[in-house]
């Protein structure tokens, strides 16, 4: 297990960067603490990670700022974007302060509520494969997808994100973790290659666990067989989840088998054809429908494409020194902050619904209807 990270002591209400209001903590692991903050100037919340002071080191997080501003940059659903990234000057401690999430982990998801639906999932997949998609069409790779940095709503499984994009290369190259993670990473990253194809990998293998509870690489564990996995040469999906009490359509089988092929040519192409695909197989039932453009969550909303919001062409901004803040679009970013707060602080800000206003002409008769009944009274009354 590796080190404690040192807490980096910024307060509740305390400021970082003359931006960001610090709120409790979130949550935390080996290497990163996440905080709740709020932006000053504007009403925006985030979700700010501390790296250990290690992950400074160079040339990894340089290359890891201009990753986090490329993200930043586009356009869609299923990336959760940063605002900002930088280094805290009082404990050296690098930061990168993201959209602040509502809806929980995929790990938090199964849980709490069980397995998905196919219809759920494949409204999941569909806006996760776009963002993913769209990384990858930027020459980007996550390469570290698990059920931890992918986020899916209770309310409406159209909501999804991906968190945490290369946030394994900058462990490995600090040397605070391996490179591919064990269980959820495809052969070749075992080798050290991370792409695209095997990011696709990954999530077949996020599918599997969303629909049936198990993690695909110890489904068949039992104490009666002591066979290994690569013995047995078991990778018929349906049949691995029923050997641990699960329940998975056998329809599954062949779109499983394609996502994990193990020659990555033999896998599907892009991220959006497996979403494709998924919905096609299951597509006899109210999950026909492919979303083509999910409906972001209104707690969501990060920055735009400010490249097409400056006219086309490179990034011209350069790289900002280590030592300073490095803003991501900040104009850009203003002009897509959310119009209300997160639900957490939505319920103390909330008011009243307007009546429709295709009642008014209603509203009237009936008010003079009364008036007149009134009148009626009154006469009837003075001549008794």
């Amino acid at each position: 297990m590796l080190g404690a990270v040192t807490p980096p002591l910024l307060a509740p209400g305390s400021m970082l960067g003359q931006r960001w209001i610090m709120g409790g903590l979130l949550g935390q692991s080996d290497g990163a603490e996440v905080y709740e903050a709020e932006e000053a100037h504007q009403r925006r919340f985030a979700a700010i990670k501390f790296f250990d002071p290690a992950y400074a080191a160079e040339p990894a997080w340089s290359e890891h700022v201009r990753v986090t501003r490329a993200l930043s940059e586009l356009p869609g659903d299923g990336i959760a974007r940063a605002y900002d990234i930088g280094m805290e000057a009082t404990y050296k401690r690098p930061y990168v302060a993201s959209e602040r999430l509502t809806f929980p982990t995929l790990s938090r998801y199964v849980a709490e509520r069980g397995q998905l639906s196919l219809r759920a999932l494949a409204q999941a997949l569909g806006t996760l494969a776009g963002g993913l998609d769209a990384a990858h069409a930027s020459g980007i790779v996550h390469g570290g997808l698990k059920p931890h940095n992918v986020f899916v709503s209770f309310e409406n499984p159209e909501w999804a994100r991906i968190t945490d994009f290369a946030v394994s290369r900058l462990r490995a190259a600090n040397g605070r973790g391996p490179l591919a993670l064990l269980g959820w990473s495809a052969p070749e990253a075992q080798a050290g290659y991370l792409t695209a194809a095997g990011d696709r990998y990954a999530l077949g293998l996020l599918c599997y666990f969303a629909a049936t509870g198990l993690p695909w690489y110890n489904a068949l564990r039992t104490r009666d067989d002591p066979t290994s996995e690569r013995q047995r040469g078991t990778r018929v999906a349906s049949e691995r989840a029923k050997s641990q009490g699960a329940e998975l359509d056998p329809m599954f089988d062949d779109w499983f088998k394609q996502a994990l092929a193990a020659d990555p040519a033999a896998r599907f192409a892009t991220a959006r054809d497996m979403a494709k695909s998924f919905v096609d197989v299951f597509g006899g039932g109210p999950t026909g429908e492919f979303p083509l453009q999910s409906d972001a969550h209104p707690m969501a909303r990060t920055v735009p494409n400010a490249r097409a919001e400056r006219g086309a062409g490179p990034e011209s901004a350069p790289e900002t020194p280590m030592a300073a803040t490095v803003a991501v679009s900040p104009t850009a970013a203003s002009a897509r902050a959310p119009s209300f707060p997160p639900a957490s602080a939505q319920s103390f800000r909330s008011r009243a619904p307007e009546p429709p206003r295709d009642l008014a002409p209603w509203l009237w008769l009936v008010g003079a209807g009364v008036l007149g009944l009134l009148v009626l009274a009154m006469w009837w009354l003075r001549t008794r």
